[in-house]
């Protein structure tokens, strides 16, 4: 635990004249102490022996009152086992604050995530992007982060005119009432099987039209961005997702437009012979990218520089971006824009993550065969419903722990092989698996009268739970410093497997008045660990299950 590490380091550094900090403390294995300090480094600043320093730490920091006694071990480890009580005290002193003992930061900081595209239903690849942004956002609030969460929707460019245009084409009001998206999505893929060059054509300059402020297409483009944007709310309220505003690429395409002249103007892009806008780059390692098309029309890259500057303006201290690795080097080129903008009093990040593979095989939104989010949130559900024939009272609350856990236990950078099998084990690391440690300790708590008390002596297998307990506020603050909610994921893991361990070899029940209490305070500050640790994964601790 930070504080307990942090008085060694101090008593450390007073007692061998050295400069030790809080990360010089380990965590060994159990039969080597509760913390160790290896003498290594402050030897080569004291010009001393390594064995020496630690022998001179050893005794001074013995009479510790909290210290119950030190070994020393190698070559100059210094191994500290701590009295159990005071360190249970400490452990559940921090549990029972406010913050949890999570280092506490400053700033405001917007997390944008999701941006599914207009007239497109999301797809399984926005999965991980929406659990990934979701869980970044709850630990960054938790972290202490004024935070603005912001769904910037994908509503501008080329594709837009070909909805458009394919609705003009074969649009049938009535499917649109019917299920809107359905069939816009239906036209979209239409248009792409079908279109020569002429009809593509076409479907650009419709898209220009949305950008000239053309009545019909301004209209058409209104009722398919309002139609997306309900559609989409469904699998937000679904999946308990929520955003602190929804804009869209639209909100800054004006802005867009006048940077292009202002780059012109200074130097920072250049005009090509066919009418185009291109940005070339110092970095030899960035290759130059367009502006601005020949017809006119902006990119991506455009409308993101003038959305960051807009950010800058509405000030915000971080500006973090979810998207897949795929989009590294464009952001490596917007943030390098940016700086030729002169924009310096907002740091902006690229959070990437690998993609996640389902055993069925690739997709493809173009070709339309598409596995869409939906069909993954129902197939969850009722796989949650079958699994060991269990009598689940809340399939839906399992199937989405089940596809959380297994998106977000695996490190952002790599990618994920989706098996269901794995995902809805309830026997080791899954969401299921943690949600039914969770319920176990509560169902313990509702068959007891007892008070939670740091009562009698602890045994081996009560302190190693309590130990677990203590790594929580470190592993959030690891898993916020590196945007990765894998490091409280696998964490829970394994302090779920500690609990199931602890609750098959220490009855709490049937137990000794003492042992009872100590027991019922354990499993309290399990409980409240858990639920806050799956708070923090977007995925529903629960009552029963």
């Amino acid at each position: 635990m930070k504080k307990v590490k942090q008085n060694l380091a101090d008593e450390l550094e007073e007692a061998l004249g050295a400069e030790v900090n809080l990360n010089d403390i380990e965590v060994p294995d159990g039969e080597h102490g509760d913390f160790a300090y290896p003498a290594m480094k402050a030897a080569s600043e004291l010009g001393d022996s390594p064995r020496n320093i630690a022998e001179k730490a050893k005794d001074t920091l013995e009479e510790l009152d909290f210290v119950e006694k030190i070994e020393i071990a190698g070559p100059g480890y210094v191994n500290f086992f701590l009295d159990k009580k005071f360190y249970a005290e400490k452990v559940f002193e921090t549990v029972d604050s406010e913050d949890m003992g999570v280092e506490q930061k400053d700033g405001n900081a917007l997390v944008e995530f999701s941006s599914p595209n207009l007239a497109k239903p999301m797809h399984v690849g926005h999965l991980r992007n929406n659990v990934l942004g979701d869980s970044i956002q709850r630990m960054m609030r938790f972290a202490g982060y004024d935070v603005t969460s912001e769904n910037y929707i994908g509503d501008w460019g080329t594709k837009h005119g070909q909805v458009i245009y394919g609705y003009k084409l074969w649009g049938d009001e009535q499917k649109f009432h019917e299920a809107p998206m359905d069939h816009m999505y239906e036209l979209y893929v239409k248009l792409n099987q079908e279109a020569d060059e002429e009809m593509q054509e076409t479907a650009r300059e419709w898209s220009k039209k949305i950008e000239d402020g053309d009545n019909e297409a301004v209209e058409l483009w209104e009722r398919f961005r309002k139609a997306t944007i309900e559609y989409n709310e469904v699998d937000y309220e679904r999946m308990n997702i929520h955003f602190d505003r929804v804009t869209g690429e639209s909100v800054v395409a004006e802005h867009a437009e006048e940077l292009i002249e202002e780059g012109l103007e200074k130097g920072i892009f250049e005009k090509d012979d066919d009418g185009s806008v291109y940005v070339e780059f110092e970095d030899e390692d960035l290759p130059s990218t367009i502006i601005k098309r020949s017809d006119g029309s902006t990119l991506y890259l455009t409308r993101d520089l003038a959305n960051i500057i807009k950010r800058e303006n509405e000030g915000f201290d971080y500006n973090f971006y979810v998207v897949a690795t795929e989009q590294n080097l464009h952001f490596k080129q917007l943030f390098a824009v940016a700086k030729q903008f002169g924009v310096e009093d907002i740091v902006s990040e690229h959070i990437s993550y690998g993609l996640l593979h389902l055993e069925d095989g690739s997709i493809s939104s173009s070709k339309g065969n598409i596995i869409t989010l939906r069909d993954v949130l129902d197939e969850a559900k009722e796989k949650a419903e079958e699994v060991d024939e269990r009598e689940i009272g809340n399939a839906e609350a399992v199937g989405q722990g089940a596809l959380k856990y297994a998106n977000l236990s695996v490190s952002r950078p790599k990618d994920i092989e989706f098996s269901w099998d794995r995902a809805l084990s309830f026997e080791g690391d899954s969401g299921p698996y943690l949600q039914y440690s969770n319920v176990r300790a509560k169902s313990i708590l509702r068959k007891t009268d007892a008070d939670g008390e740091l009562a009698g002596e602890f045994n081996e297998e009560e302190y190693r739970l309590v130990k677990k307990l203590g790594e929580f506020p470190e592993k959030v603050d690891n898993a916020v410093e590196a945007r990765d909610p894998a490091k409280i994921a696998n964490y829970l893991s394994g302090l779920s497997e500690v609990f199931n361990s602890f609750y098959h070899s220490q009855p709490v029940i049937d137990s000794e008045e003492e042992d009872r209490k100590r027991r019922v305070a354990l499993i309290e500050n399990f409980i409240s660990v858990t639920d806050k640790g799956l708070d923090l994964l977007g995925i529903e601790a629960l009552e029963e299950m």
